[in-house]
């Protein structure tokens, strides 16, 4: 028996703080001692503190993202996480 080996690689950061500040221009500002208001850092940085709304959580997207290579013929083998990296292990039989 031959098996096909297929890797992909998340983003794994554990730190909440760090995604909140990035996210949340009064954190920001605050950061900043107030040199920069939060409406400011709004308006200039548009993509940075844009509102999420409407984006599936992660484990909807992880979710169907496994449904679909399930149904390409990939089994999820294992996992294995290197720092702050995640690797799904994935593989099929070859014909």
């Amino acid at each position: 028996m031959q098996w096909e080996y297929h890797l992909v690689h998340l983003n794994v950061d554990d730190s909440s703080s760090k995604h909140e500040e990035a996210s949340n221009p009064e954190a920001a500002s605050e950061k900043l001692k107030g040199s920069l208001s939060p409406d400011f850092l709004k308006d200039q940085f548009p993509e940075q503190y844009q509102e999420n709304v409407g984006s599936e959580h992660p484990a909807l997207q992880l979710s169907k993202f496994l449904n679909k290579k399930g149904k390409e013929g990939w089994e999820l083998s294992e996992t294995i996480k290197i720092g702050k990296m995640l690797f799904l292990i994935m593989k099929r039989q070859l014909d």
